[in-house]
């Protein structure tokens, strides 16, 4: 509906092939906890059916909101440049979520970029910000099914070249989020992208 208020969530997001990789594993840790616990909804968890994604930011937002938001991200991410990203061990938080962590090299890069879309989006009134990226596999794991996790997977070695920030719109009937835009990172030069100053 025209006008209407939605959830949005900006995201750095693995390739087609990074995607069915992270939900192949989402569907062994399913299965595997649906073997162990036959009794908790076949396996069921927080984040099982959940595409693969690398969270940023969120808020909430009509059309024209959500439009100035992303004019105001192209125009700063610009001067951003496309790198891979490397994904090469398994983690957990406090609280029971399962995840897959980036190398140092990949943390960084991704924090930086993260940064910067924090402080372009911060004036939209932002209503979760994540500082650690990470690919999240399961949340709010109980303890026991925390330790099936850990036990099912134990090494991982997932990489894609990040060139971008995608959107991604909260549907309340799916409960999950869809993708709806792209804010390619521009690759340029600081002195491609605005007027040459002349000594004279």
């Amino acid at each position: 509906m025209e006008g209407s208020v939605n959830k949005y969530s900006f995201v750095f997001q693995p390739d087609e092939a990074g995607l069915v990789f992270v939900d192949e594993l989402k569907q062994r840790l399913r299965t595997a906890l649906a073997e162990r616990f036959p009794d908790k909804h076949k396996g069921w968890y927080h984040s099982c059916n959940s595409s693969a994604h690398v969270t940023i930011c969120a808020f909430t937002a009509d059309d024209d909101k959500l439009a100035l938001a992303i004019a105001e991200l192209q125009k700063a991410l610009v001067n951003e440049r496309s790198q891979y990203v490397y994904f090469d061990h398994f983690s957990s938080f406090t609280g029971g979520a399962f995840y897959i962590a980036p190398t140092v090299h990949a943390r960084s890069y991704l924090k930086d970029r993260a940064r910067k879309v924090v402080r372009v989006l911060e004036e939209f009134d932002l209503i979760e910000i994540s500082d650690e990226p990470h690919i999240s596999i399961g949340r709010k794991l109980e303890p026991e099914r925390l330790d099936v996790a850990k036990e099912l997977l134990r090494s991982v070695d997932l990489s894609f070249m990040c060139e971008g920030i995608h959107v991604r719109r909260f549907n309340p009937h799916l409960g999950q989020y869809e993708m709806i835009d792209f804010v390619k990172f521009g690759n340029q030069t600081k002195a491609n992208s605005g007027q040459l100053a002349f000594k004279f």
